[in-house]
């Protein structure tokens, strides 16, 4: 355990019952009438402005040429203009009764507001790389889950679907892998909480998300930031009337993308020369092949059984959002309630998410404010029978449910070994419950002009509940079986934070300062019980694991705690030269006594070029800033009493007597200290032509030394490895975002957002490394870990392959008979051509796993009342191993199973891509990830577009009569196309088989938003 002592020590908050409480009355003082025109950039007058008096609920909204009156009251003085894809603008009245202003696009607002942990930040005054997403983005394709609906959107940043099934989840990593054995995944922060994922988020709770990329920007986070950080802001209240707003989609899924499988004739012509294969190339009767009297008569007929489509059927999709905000200047409230459901395309497959929030901010005074925020998400994830596609894909399409001989119902085929699908896909369920809690609550406390004091706890509780049940008629238990299995596990993790904040901020003609101090407590415990049984006599699922045999239990229990202190200063200096300095000292439990504290410290540097007097006359350059930074982060990825070892169950000793001992499981590392990321960013910011043009290019060299892994010991010791600092990785790329208004005219605007990110990732050192030289020539001058795949040099994740060059023809025999092989079978490369492949020396580097280039491009379009938006995204340079191949392509390739269609070799079609089946050689496949050969992998590479989205907001006038502020209806198509090299279901899946994930999806969604 740790010595740290976490005790709550916030700051004496108490004394705050000794301010005055000062407030002011207002006093009527007539009104007066505001008329004015709202213009774009281009001189073009903007409809639909919203004009709000601030501080009241007077609000009217601009007609089709930009104009507006509005009656103001004598003791309101500033009126604020606001839309959609504008930036939002405040505009002093003074003593005009005249207002004309212009409002930029979003995309070159640069006075939004950045979090950038522990505060705020103008995007303008930024001085590392930070990248921000808005609610308008996250729900424009009517993705349930915000990563998913950030695929694309951010440069750096690569987001990969993990699962298909419904509730599946998300990973997520930026600039590359930094870690060869720990998770590379960002810290994901909620409204201040720290959280595992964002999976129980309702996208439209999301008011903007901000992802911190660069070191200089996520040392703020200290040992939790190594990775980047993603801070998540909901949507909190506001002032003036209460908005009460209705958001709803419901659509239909169907399967696309789905692999070509052999047709019926074509998977009887296969199983034919799988047979001849192994009769010296001759072919044998029809009833020799098909044994099975059901059906050898399919065949005969002609007549096949779709078994993909007799499982699966088209699936609803649904969401409900009902949010309430507003108040007044001293009580902002906000509300909302989500329903989501998702039905599978595989019963019983479903995933249902309820979500409940509560944001209230209080404000005593200028002096004193409280307030806090509660999220509450109810999941239910149910993934049925895992099984189930796999075994419908492998079933021959000449294998029906019942018997075309006598109609009886199949169980087992006795062909192949297969179980009906349709019999087992109703009786097992793999089921998982969970309910997660995010709470935060705050007392703030502005002492003096400039200086703010905020203590503020955040607990963070998930508690899960998995389920498995498994009838005695599933392909586990196989009808066989006394009764069914069950098991139930029950996890708990509780994760709160303690942060004690004071800020200050003071400027003085060209001078401007804000300076932030932290002191930050956080534990986490995590507990889980499990339990499991067999010959269960009915079907309980698995609330009745008492009732059959136990076949199992076990808990577990792990606590730790981490204690921070940091400061960060920003100064500015006329407005043109920008410096940030920040450092955060941690001290982690898990890391070995004389190790656990360390510093990380960063600067940043920004220069605002624009604001030079040399450019002042440059009218086509609207924006121009240099921005520099060094930073240092830290991860303490080391499971809970790594460092001090554990201890193994009793074990049993025969001393004459029995005696029971315990021996270690693991040795202890005293020395186990932090990983360490040390970064440089080098970023241009820029606006073009009136701001039309905006972007910003970054350019980055990452380097993570001390890396935690296992490291190889000698055997004496009585164990193979222990986990120590080991190795280095570096990562540097270059990223791009591009945003441009293409037209802008009075009734037609045309927006587009282009990203772009480059990645080169490679191995700098390990600590224990090897002459390589000595397994293959293609290795020599190279030095790594052999065994684990690791070279110097190299990007973490490198495929180690035999090359396929073909397929040994007829007239080659003389040369396959060398190497113990005969034509029809795969041809490797013999690299140093001596006549033997070796599993070793003949292998070459085969690419890497990870894509040099991801991106995304959306463009939204609008047409008076109409919009459209379309978003892609796109990835390049990958190759892995194709599963999907592998398994009906290969392994299965012997006439056993239905077959991926390929073009095989037969003597009368010398294929040189597939070999003859049933005659596929030693090289068939290696079974391995990284180490196999050449034609299990494949690129890669797709262009997917994500949503195709049309929409119709009604008129304003129309709708003021019936008490609506915004009413709008729309189609999505998501998933509409998708363009890859890649013959599996899921390029971005390629090495998860379908008994783990599932087919990709086309969805259609038809929604209305209402705003009252």
């Amino acid at each position: 355990m740790s010595k740290i002592d976490n005790k709550i020590t916030g700051l004496p908050l108490c004394l705050i019952v000794l301010l005055l409480f000062i407030t002011g009355n207002g006093f009527a003082q007539g009104t007066k009438t505001v008329t004015g025109t709202v213009k774009g950039a281009g001189g073009e007058p903007l409809s639909g402005i919203n004009v709000t008096v601030k501080g009241t609920n007077t609000v009217t909204t601009t007609d089709a040429g930009g104009k507006f009156t509005i009656a103001v009251p004598g003791n309101k003085n500033v009126l604020v203009f606001s839309a959609i894809g504008y930036g939002t603008k405040e505009q002093t009245i003074g003593n005009s009764k005249t207002i004309n202003i212009t409002l930029v696009t979003e995309a070159s607002n640069l006075n939004d507001v950045v979090v950038v942990g522990y505060g705020t930040k103008k995007k303008s005054d930024l001085t590392g790389a930070i990248a921000s997403v808005s609610n308008e983005t996250l729900v424009r394709g009517g993705n349930n889950n915000s990563m998913g609906a950030m695929q694309g959107a951010v440069a750096g940043v690569n987001i990969v679907r993990s699962n298909n099934k419904p509730g599946g989840s998300y990973s997520i990593d930026m600039r590359g892998l930094s870690s060869i054995s720990s998770s590379n995944t960002p810290l994901i922060v909620v409204d201040g909480i720290q959280v595992t994922n964002m999976d129980m988020i309702n996208p439209n709770d999301i008011e903007k998300i901000d992802i911190l990329k660069d070191a200089s920007a996520t040392a703020i986070y200290g040992s939790r930031g190594a990775n980047g950080v993603v801070i998540v802001t909901t949507k909190r209240g506001k002032t003036g009337k209460v908005k009460i707003s209705y958001d709803n989609y419901v659509g239909m899924r169907q399967y696309t993308n789905v692999p070509k499988m052999m047709t019926g004739d074509e998977y009887v012509q296969l199983a034919r020369e799988a047979r001849r294969a192994t009769n010296n190339n001759v072919y044998v009767p029809d009833d020799q092949i098909f044994t099975d009297p059901s059906e050898l008569k399919a065949v005969q007929d002609h007549n096949y059984y779709d078994w993909i489509d007799a499982i699966s059927s088209k699936a609803l999709q649904t969401n409900h959002t009902v949010s309430a905000a507003g108040g007044t200047d001293d009580a902002k409230y906000a509300l909302s309630g989500g329903y989501y459901y998702e039905d599978g395309m595989l019963k019983p497959q479903e995933y249902t998410r309820y979500n409940l929030r509560a944001v209230l901010d209080l404000k005593a005074n200028e002096v004193l404010g409280f307030g806090g925020s509660v999220y509450f998400t109810h999941s239910i994830r149910e993934t049925g029978n895992s099984d189930l596609l796999q075994d419908a894909f492998r079933m021959r399409p000449t294998q029906f449910p019942n018997s075309l001989v006598d109609g009886t119902s199949q169980w087992k085929y006795p062909s192949n070994g297969l179980f009906n699908p349709l019999i087992t896909q109703n009786n097992e369920f793999n089921n998982t419950k969970g309910n997660t809690f995010l709470g935060n609550v705050y007392l703030r406390l502005t002492p003096v002009n400039g200086l703010e004091l905020r203590s503020s706890f955040s607990p963070y509780v998930e508690n899960y509940q998995v389920g498995q049940y498994r009838g005695v008629y599933t392909k586990a238990l196989q009808g066989t079986a006394a009764g069914a299995t069950s098991s139930l596990q029950k996890y708990t993790n509780t994760n709160w934070v303690l942060d004690n904040i004071a800020t200050y901020k003071w400027a003085r003609g060209i001078h401007n300062l804000d300076a932030t101090a932290v002191y930050s407590l956080q534990k986490t415990q995590y507990e889980n019980v499990q339990a499991a049984s067999k010959d269960l006599t009915f079907n309980s699922l698995y609330y009745n694991i008492q009732g059959g045999t136990p076949t199992g239990q076990s808990s577990a229990y792990t606590q730790t705690n981490l204690t921070s202190c940091l400061g960060r200063i920003n100064y500015t200096l006329m407005n043109k030269y920008l410096f940030t300095v920040s450092a955060r000292y941690d001290g982690s439990s898990r890391l070995a006594e004389g190790h656990k504290w360390a510093m990380f410290p960063s600067a940043a540097v920004g220069w605002k070029i624009r604001e030079e007097n040399f450019l002042k006359d440059v009218k086509w350059l609207s924006d121009l800033k240099l921005r520099m930074s060094y930073g240092q982060t830290g991860n303490d990825a080391v499971k809970p009493y790594q460092t001090n070892g554990s201890i193994s169950a009793p074990q049993y000793y025969s001393f004459g007597s029995d005696v029971i001992g315990n021996v270690p499981n693991n040795l202890r590392n005293d020395a186990l200290s932090w990983e360490t990321t040390k970064e440089y960013n080098l970023g241009v910011d820029f606006g073009l032509l009136n701001n039309r043009i905006t972007g910003s290019v970054e350019l980055y060299n990452r380097l993570t030394t001390n890396l935690i892994m296992s490291k190889l010991v000698p055997v004496t010791l009585g164990y193979t490895s222990i986990t120590a600092n080991v190795g280095s990785v570096r990562n540097k790329g270059v990223e791009l975002t591009l945003n441009t208004v293409n037209v802008q005219t009075e009734h037609f605007r045309w927006n587009s957002t282009f990203t772009l990110a480059y990645n080169k990732n490679a191995i700098v050192d390990l600590a224990y490394k090897e002459d390589l030289g000595k397994y293959s020539n293609q290795l020599a001058g190279m030095t790594g870990d052999y065994a684990n795949g690791w070279f110097i040099g190299q990007p973490i994740r490198v495929n180690w392959d035999l090359m396929t060059i073909g397929v040994w023809q007829l007239g080659q025999e003389a040369e396959a008979a060398q190497y113990g092989q005969k034509p029809g079978q795969f041809r490797v490369k013999d690299s140093d051509k001596d006549g033997v492949i070796n599993n070793e020396k003949d292998r070459y580097l085969d690419g890497k796993r990870t894509p040099d280039y991801i991106g995304g491009f959306t463009n939204t379009f609008q047409y008076k009342n109409f919009d459209f938006a379309v978003h892609v995204y796109f990835r390049t340079g990958a190759r892995e191993r194709n599963q999907f191949y592998v398994s009906w392509a290969l392994e299965n390739n012997n006439g056993n199973f239905n077959n991926l269609k390929k073009d095989y070799w037969t003597p009368e079609n010398p294929s040189n891509t597939m070999a003859q089946p049933s005659n596929m050689g030693p090289y068939r496949d290696q079974n391995s990830i990284s180490k196999t050969v050449s034609h299990e992998m494949q690129s890669t590479d797709f262009v997917k577009a994500a949503y195709a989205t049309l929409g119709y907001t009604f008129n304003k006038k129309l709708l003021d009569r019936l008490k609506i502020s915004r009413f709008r209806i729309y189609a999505t198509v998501q998933n509409p196309l998708i363009i890859t090299p890649f013959s599996g279901y899921d390029p971005e899946q390629a090495t998860v088989g379908p008994n783990t994930s599932d087919l990709m999806t086309r969805n259609l969604l038809l929604g209305l938003d209402i705003s009252f």
